[in-house]
């Protein structure tokens, strides 16, 4: 099998300050990297500058398919919405973020050896260049392993991974095996277990941008959150919250101050969100990227789309009803808009790079957040739901629903009690009356678990808790891509349903179930044309029988 990646190192400037500063393109340094001052250049190139957000969002449930929109689809997001193993080969797609991801793999590679040449870390600058380039490669490898293949699961060994790679490449065509799951795990394990000792944030000009302390410790909560190490989660999370987890939020009110209206207003609000002043904001990332636009004030891919339907019965408004409010009862309120049926969060600034200033021709870019101490509260959250401390998982959630809400809305309590109350009163979504799944189109912010790993039953505090946490990660990273991941996590089923133009549901036209092989997306159809092994598919994904017994009328 031959493994497919470039060997043209290119890297954001962290010093990014406007639209035009966007690209510092490296030499390749395999053979030059033997001082400090060199690894820590070559280190900027580890970060990916391409992200899975697009194909991500469109393929989880914050979107259906609005048919009076269809004007506004491209092959790209019917690619990406439908499940369909990817051809669409531009810079928002699986084998462009699949070959940036083991660009940095490779790079972070070309670091460690450079230290091992210079002989070892052996001062502290060193000590957490090595941390970072572990990190960096750890990271690359872990988001690999989570779009690329099946969910970790403890009880299956042969579940296919991708390959984990710790050396620079010597050789002209490279023979790579697929490890399994459980195997990418111990590595990703391996290189944070040695990497977090030793993170630091003196040598950073702009710590955000970098594997900081803070960046480092929200990795390895969301990491072992995955892992199903509930302890660590909690011992990490800690690090970075400290004694006052409130300093580590998002400020939602002074988004609530920024400009309302126009797609042109959006940037001061997004922009704000990822400032690196913001203690919230713990690594940053650059990327080419459409997303600002798809899910921004503009019409451009809004065939599918996050719409009022789904956002007042899923999202938004139905997790409001938690503290008896509304969509407009969170301190910042999302942008709506009646004539594409689209409800928006500007959560992502649209950056755009100049190439050819006569044609007005060049490439998008967003900046985007890695990690927050948002998403660290809310992984904390569920390691004690897991660990059935609700006592505490509530405090946690408490202070996050707090943090959304507007003032008014500030004395809400979360606790066992009001959880069960709210959650028991709730339907499951796409059950009928009668509590038939899949009898239904109708949306609820609750949906049927079916983890690899043992909850209590439907109904338990603890199954109630975690709908609720679930809810409130859906809301914080909206938009992110980042819900594919608890989509996956929790086995949690996906309609494809159309909108009509009554902004309702009209009929199914798809189903991805919890056993779908769709949903470790598709090697890169280059990659697998070389030798390497794909994911298996159904020879008929999904069936037509499965098809037409899902199809109803709302």
């Amino acid at each position: 099998m031959k493994k497919y990646i470039g060997l043209c190192i290119v890297a954001l400037s962290v010093g990014l300050t406007s639209c035009g500063d966007f690209l510092d393109k490296l030499p390749d340094n395999r053979t030059e990297a033997n001082t400090t001052e060199k690894i820590q250049k070559l280190l900027v190139a580890a970060y990916p500058t391409h992200d899975h957000m697009a194909f991500t969002e469109y393929a989880s449930d914050n979107v259906d398919e609005i048919i009076s929109n269809a004007s506004y689809k491209d092959r790209f997001t019917e690619e990406c919405y439908g499940w369909v193993d990817m051809t669409e080969t531009n810079n928002q797609s699986t084998r462009s973020y699949w070959m940036d991801l083991y660009q940095c793999i490779e790079t972070a590679n070309l670091a460690l050896e450079g230290i091992e040449s210079m002989g070892g870390a052996t001062s502290q600058t060193l000590r957490e260049m090595q941390a970072e380039a572990l990190l960096c490669r750890a990271y690359a490898h872990f988001m690999l392993v989570n779009l690329f293949a099946p969910h970790y699961d403890a009880n299956n060994a042969n579940a296919m991974g991708i390959s984990y790679v710790t050396a620079s490449e010597t050789q002209l065509n490279p023979q790579y095996q697929r490890e399994t799951v459980l195997e990418n795990y111990k590595h990703i394990a391996d290189d944070l277990e040695k990497a977090l000792p030793n993170v630091g944030d003196s040598y950073y000009q702009v710590p955000k941008y970098h594997f900081n302390k803070n960046a480092a410790y929200a990795f390895a909560s969301r990491f072992y959150l995955y892992y199903e190490k509930y302890d660590k989660v909690i011992e990490c999370a800690d690090k970075v919250l400290g004694t006052n987890p409130v300093t580590m939020l998002r400020d939602w009110d002074v988004l609530n101050t920024m400009p309302d209206g126009s797609a042109s207003q959006q940037d001061p609000t997004a922009n704000h969100v990822i400032a690196p002043t913001l203690n919230c904001n713990l690594l940053l990332l650059t990327s080419f990227s459409n997303q600002p636009l798809y899910f921004g004030g503009w019409s451009t891919g809004k065939g599918y789309t996050h719409n009022a339907y789904l956002a007042t019965n899923e999202t938004i408004g139905a997790l409001a009803k938690y503290w008896g409010g509304s969509y407009s009862s969170f301190a910042m309120a999302p942008k709506r808009y009646t004539s594409r049926n689209y409800w928006s969060q500007w959560r992502l600034p649209y950056l755009f790079e100049v190439t050819n200033q006569a044609a007005g021709t060049g490439y998008r870019h967003t900046v985007y957040n890695a990690f927050t101490g948002d998403e660290v509260l809310l992984n904390r959250a569920e390691a004690y739901i897991m660990q059935k401390n609700f006592t505490k998982a509530g405090e946690d959630l408490t202070i996050w629903m707090r943090n959304v809400a507007k003032a008014a809305y500030r004395g809400l309590v979360v606790n066992e009690e009001r959880v069960n109350k709210f959650m028991n009163a709730l339907s499951y979504a796409y059950d009928d009356k009668n509590g038939t799944p899949k009898a239904s189109l109708t949306s609820s912010l609750k949906k049927h678990l079916n983890p690899k790993f043992t909850i209590d039953a439907e109904g338990s505090s603890q199954e109630n808790m975690i709908q609720l946490v679930l809810a409130c990660r859906r809301y914080d990273t909206l938009h992110e891509g980042k819900r594919w991941f608890d989509i996956k996590r929790w086995g949690i089923e996906i309609p494809r349903r159309t909108i009509n133009s009554a902004g309702n549901p009209e009929e199914i036209t798809d189903w991805l179930t919890v056993d779908d092989p769709r949903r470790a997306i598709q090697i890169p159809q280059e990659v697998v044309s070389a030798g390497y092994e794909p994911n298996p598919r159904d020879e008929v994904a999904p069936s037509q029988e499965l098809i037409d017994n899902c199809i109803r009328e709302y």
